[in-house]
């Protein structure tokens, strides 16, 4: 399965959009896509919409929690929304589901 990743404005939110699976072999580049949102950004929320991605390992769990870190030092509030069973599910058991999916 291809993977895609699409960033968009949405007023003082950056919305995020990977598709397909985030495993070692895209979180790298997830990774610098979050980066260089961070980096742009001043304040606000960036959302990263996980309703397209069917698979999530240890170096995308890694990766988002790395993102929410950094952009957290900016005072930014990064969320991911809309995750599916199996994100959710991963998410559950590494106890992370708290700190990163939104309301």
């Amino acid at each position: 399965m291809a993977f895609e990743c699409t960033v968009e404005r949405q007023g003082d939110t950056v919305v995020v959009t990977p598709e397909g699976d985030i495993d070692l072999e895209t979180a790298t580049y997830v990774r610098e896509v979050l980066r260089r949102v961070v980096t742009d950004k001043t304040g606000g929320r960036i959302e990263v919409d996980m309703h397209a991605v069917t698979f999530l390992d240890s170096s995308g769990i890694g990766m988002l929690v790395a993102a929410r870190r950094a952009a957290e030092a900016k005072g930014i509030t990064l969320r991911l929304r809309e995750p599916g069973p199996m994100v959710r599910m991963v998410l559950e058991v590494a106890n992370l589901d708290g700190l990163l999916i939104g309301a």
